[in-house]
């Protein structure tokens, strides 16, 4: 599964008409999980976060940063590929008066060497593990860099939801589903509603469930929970046109889990 595209050039061109969409949403001062929500108000996943050191994996523009740093984070760190959503990043910083570190680097090229062992207490990532090639590997380094009994909490696409495709759900029926072979996929971000973005090409991975468990649990992982999120925000982060569609196939995934 190689692909052709530069996903660090797609955000970059996108970067900021994404964030004039976003920013109302993440204006309201918590941490959103998934496309239509939920927030961590609701659900809990990660707090309390005070006096802990968090790595955010594929950070982008940081809101989860901030959010973190807000709510007594010892640290945070924040990982990405998009050198203009790194941008937006230390922006949002600095205009709330917070201190985070952040790094430009591709989540399939982060290696145990750029931390020692048991840096952090807890890593998270809200919406970007789709984009990582080989994720056993990354699930090993990210395992590497927590602490025993840390958590590892994340979200992305419901592989569900990237098993059928966008002109499927248009359509109403299922006249073509593939959820059994993992692949990658090529989209456009005009599926977001980016309407300026219409013709900025990108791409994730399509795993199914059961792998994805495995490559947690052959990292050391045990997996306290796993989510599969009913949408509560109608024209949040994810395509309006598929919001009624997320009542019946789930959009989210979001999976708990601790270092053993």
């Amino acid at each position: 599964m190689k692909a052709k595209l530069d996903i660090a050039k797609s955000w970059n061109q996108v970067s900021d008409t994404w964030q004039k969409r976003i920013q109302p949403l993440f204006s309201r001062g918590d941490l959103l999980w998934g496309t239509y929500g939920p927030w961590e108000r609701d659900v809990k996943l990660i707090s309390p976060v005070r006096g802990k050191r968090v790595l955010v994996a594929g950070c982008g523009s940081a809101p989860d940063v901030g959010w973190l740093m807000k709510h007594g984070a010892k640290s945070a760190v924040g990982i990405d590929i998009s050198s203009r959503q790194l941008q937006f990043a230390r922006e949002r910083m600095k205009s709330a008066n917070l201190k985070a570190e952040f790094i430009q680097k591709d989540l399939d090229k982060l290696s145990k060497n750029q931390f020692k062992a048991g840096t952090f207490e807890l890593v998270i990532s809200n919406y970007a593990l789709q984009y990582v090639r080989d994720l056993p590997r990354l699930f090993e380094v990210l395992a590497y860099f927590l602490r025993p009994g840390g958590k590892f909490v994340f979200s992305f696409d419901h592989p569900v939801s990237t098993a059928v495709g966008e002109k499927v759900l248009k359509r109403g029926k299922q006249t073509h589903v593939d959820y059994l072979n993992e692949r990658i996929q090529h989209w456009s971000f005009s599926d977001w509603n980016a309407s300026g973005d219409r013709k900025v090409s990108a791409y994730s991975y399509h795993r199914t469930v059961s792998s994805i468990y495995n490559a947690l649990v052959r990292a050391g992982f045990t997996i306290e929970k796993i989510l599969e999120p009913k949408p509560i925000m109608k024209g949040g982060v994810g395509n309006t046109r598929k919001y009624e569609a997320a009542k019946r196939i789930p959009e989210t995934i979001i999976l708990v889990s601790k270092k053993k």
